[in-house]
């Protein structure tokens, strides 16, 4: 059995962060994922200006359309949030996540498609990890599996963990223009979207509370209302990780501690407000990966190290389940707060550059809705 510095569980954008920086830094790095790539995965494929901002490399090869201008919207409301500077650049998931697994391969990272994990124990040295065919072991092992991936099941403790749920289809493009869209009146603790690719659209729906109001049929149908042309590509559902507000250093099981690390969905790192899922499996990986470098180095437990380089988008994360409480129990106060400029300026902002939790416009903002 071989022994790598490091083994990524999941070769999603959080694990290939991870992974990235990791074989950067010269350590021995095995990324093992159940797929094959490219694959198709249930996301927007949007990816807001810190999200490209934090990547190690130009994704430009990948980009659809710039994003300048959206359009909220609820019952009875319609705003325009914009910005000189690009807000989000939209990609298709599926290029996004194969393109990220090749650079990632190319800095001198092995990938490996694997059958489930079923077991993770802890040994002198590091971990152990088997699947139904192999075992592998590692000084350290990083979850970046998935909201239901089996590393945080295995060794994760406590009841911080929860999910949201979306469901999107691909659909032709109409004849009129399209804009990015976000529509708070269609879908309870939640919104549905509508994201222009160029020669497509993306459009899906979004619950940060539960899947039982996520239907495929009432997808399909807002499509056709809203657009007037039918999906046709397949509907595909996927679960979103939250919780990593809640987390210290003992979200993993004490013996695995200072070993096993979460991160991206399923270290709990979704906003709940938004979504977005793929700025905080960025800016987790590449924390992960600091502190397996810098507990290799010993300068200090790779849990200890974690926790302090995630600290400040936990802190932005604890924000926004507090925002997504207070927006989605009442929308429509929301969106009358929406109309005072320097709210719309803060969200554009928020959303494109990232949360300033001190910020006096997002305590005045959260306290109109």
């Amino acid at each position: 059995m071989d022994v790598w510095d490091a083994i990524v569980v999941g070769a999603g954008p959080a694990g290939c962060a991870a992974a990235y920086d990791l074989a950067v830094g010269g350590q021995s790095v095995l990324l093992l994922d159940k797929s094959d790539f490219p694959r198709s995965k249930a996301c927007a494929g949007g990816l807001t200006a810190k999200a490209v901002k934090t990547l190690r490399y130009s994704i430009d090869p990948l980009v659809r359309a710039v994003v300048r201008r959206v359009q909220l919207e609820s019952e009875g409301f319609s705003t325009w949030l914009g910005s000189r500077e690009p807000i989000c650049v939209m990609t298709v998931r599926a290029e996004f996540d194969d393109y990220c697994l090749g650079k990632t391969i190319a800095v001198g990272a092995s990938f490996r498609k694997i059958s489930a994990v079923r077991e993770i124990v802890r040994t002198e040295n590091g971990v152990q990890l088997t699947t139904a065919d192999r075992t592998y072991g590692a000084r350290f092992l990083i979850g970046a599996d998935g909201a239901s991936g089996q590393v945080r099941r295995l060794c994760g403790e406590g009841t911080w963990f929860s999910q949201g749920f979306a469901l999107e289809v691909q659909t032709s493009m109409p004849k009129e223009e399209v804009p990015l869209t976000f529509d708070f009146g269609s879908v309870p603790h939640g919104y549905a979207w509508v994201f222009p690719k160029g020669n497509h659209l993306n459009v899906g729906i979004y619950s940060q509370a539960c899947a039982a109001g996520l239907k495929r049929s009432g997808l399909l149908r807002y499509v056709q209302q809203r657009l007037g042309v039918d999906a046709a590509d397949q509907v595909t559902g996927q679960y979103l990780g939250m919780g990593a507000e809640a987390c210290g250093v003992d979200y993993v099981r004490e013996d695995l501690r200072d070993r096993v690390l979460l991160v991206g969905d399923a270290g709990g790192f979704v906003d709940p407000l938004t979504g977005e899922g793929i700025y905080g499996a960025l800016l987790s990986g590449q924390a992960a990966a600091d502190a397996v470098l810098s507990a290799s180095r010993g300068d200090g437990g790779a849990a200890e190290v974690f926790a302090g380089r995630v600290r400040g988008y936990r802190q932005t994360l604890r924000f926004s389940v507090r925002a997504a409480a207070a927006f989605y129990r009442n929308p429509a106060r929301g969106f009358r707060a929406m109309q005072l400029p320097f709210v719309r300026r803060t969200m554009v902002r928020t959303y494109t550059h990232g949360l300033n939790v001190n910020s006096l416009a997002m305590r005045v903002a959260l306290s109109r809705c």
